[in-house]
């Protein structure tokens, strides 16, 4: 059957396919693993994702603790798992290098972001970038930077650079007036450092690791103004390799505080919460030119979430929340909540944040059915992206 239809026409059933399938389709013969694994195909079926044409299977990769794998799960499916009862179980992400259950390869690592479905990790002092979809991974060299990764003052971001067809790993900190700046190239496979002068940012502190949107990476920085907190949100421009201060945060009353940034789609928002009572979110759709701040999220939860992370086709909204804080309040919890307080080990539940599913209508919430400290995360698009970008990997 695969040779009684013209390529062009095969091709075009596997840009309407997600990514599950295509994988699997992969195996059916040659033909169809050589025209699935075309980096020119990725590539259009990753623009077709982005257009609309096709619903996207969007997933959340969250670390644990140590001794833990990281795990990715797929929000829309969940909610669907919660309501009507299916068994929907998150994915384990094992050691790259071995079949095997090794958790300890994912000891002390970190999720440095996501873009286009690849996943930059920071793991055993080395970044690993790895699409959890195809479950393609590339174990990138060292750097002058590498080790540093930890200090509150190093600033780190996964993006990318639409003019070079590129995608960059960036980092640095501030020196003696200066932004010292590594940055990794997918294609050219190596690291080179730059410094960046201070402008007008001059007084601004860019550190952690940054959301990757619109071709920069981008930064929530706080800074305090006659003893009054004001907030800016900065960018690395990953085409120009400069930073950029981009429009104001949204004019907010003065008893709420805004502490980060995410992304909704193609879209950025803004949030306050850690542990406010009353959670919302501002969505900006366009990108630095005549960009205006909307309210997008706005409710009030008991007890206190600590972050909105992603919402859901049906209204939804995947939230952090602090199970301490839960317990604090469990006289204010519906029976369907206590009940899962009383399944949870109380000697554990002390700082430990979780994901759970919020639903605005009737302000109830139930928890994902995932064990273990929520303790980072991403979110991503399943993808055929390679991290080699056509790359032989023999030649690197």
């Amino acid at each position: 059957m695969a040779e009684s239809f013209p390529e062009d026409i095969w091709v075009e059933i596997f840009f309407r396919l997600p990514v599950k399938s295509l994988m699997l389709f992969k195996c059916v013969c040659r033909r169809w693993q050589s025209l699935i694994s075309d980096p020119g195909f990725a590539k259009s079926h990753l623009q077709r994702l982005k257009a609309g044409d096709l619903i996207p299977s969007q997933r959340i990769i969250k670390s644990h603790l140590l001794g833990q794998p990281l795990m990715t799960i797929d929000f829309e499916a969940l909610e669907g798992a919660i309501s009507d009862g299916r068994d929907c179980e998150p994915v384990e992400l094992h050691c790259p290098h071995s079949p095997h259950k090794d958790y300890s390869f994912w000891n002390d690592s970190f999720i440095v972001g996501s873009c286009d479905g690849l996943i930059c990790v920071f793991v055993r002092k080395r970044f690993l970038i790895y699409n959890p979809a195809t479950r393609i991974y590339r174990e990138l060299p060292g750097s002058d930077f590498v080790g540093e990764i930890y200090l509150s003052d190093e600033f780190v971001g996964f993006g990318y650079d639409s003019r070079s067809d590129d995608y960059k790993i960036v980092g640095g900190f501030v020196d003696y007036g200066n932004w010292e700046v590594e940055i990794f190239s997918l294609k050219s496979g190596c690291w080179r450092s730059i410094q960046v002068p201070f402008q007008e940012e001059s007084h601004l502190k860019v550190s952690g690791p940054g959301v990757y949107w619109n071709g920069g990476i981008h930064w929530f920085v706080d800074y305090r103004v006659a003893h009054r907190r004001q907030g800016v949100i900065m960018s690395f421009d990953l085409s120009e390799e400069k930073f950029h201060r981009e429009l104001p945060v949204p004019e907010v009353n003065v008893d709420i505080v805004l502490v980060g940034i995410g992304i909704h789609g193609a879209s950025l928002f803004i949030y306050n919460s850690r542990n406010d009572s009353r959670v919302e979110a501002w969505i900006m759709d366009e990108h630095r030119k005549g960009g205006s701040w909307t309210k997008w999220l706005s409710f009030c939860m008991h007890p206190p979430v600590v972050a909105p992370m992603a919402y859901t086709r049906s209204g939804k909204i995947v939230l952090r929340m602090d199970m301490f804080m839960v317990c604090m309040n469990i006289r204010n919890l519906r029976p369907k909540e206590v009940k899962l307080i009383y399944r949870m080990n109380m000697d554990e539940i002390e700082d430990m944040e979780r994901m759970v599913l919020f639903n605005p209508e009737d302000r109830s919430w139930e928890a994902y059915p995932i064990e273990g400290e929520l303790i980072e995360h991403a979110i991503y698009l399943e993808s055929l992206i390679s991290p080699y970008l056509g790359i032989d990997p023999s030649r690197m």
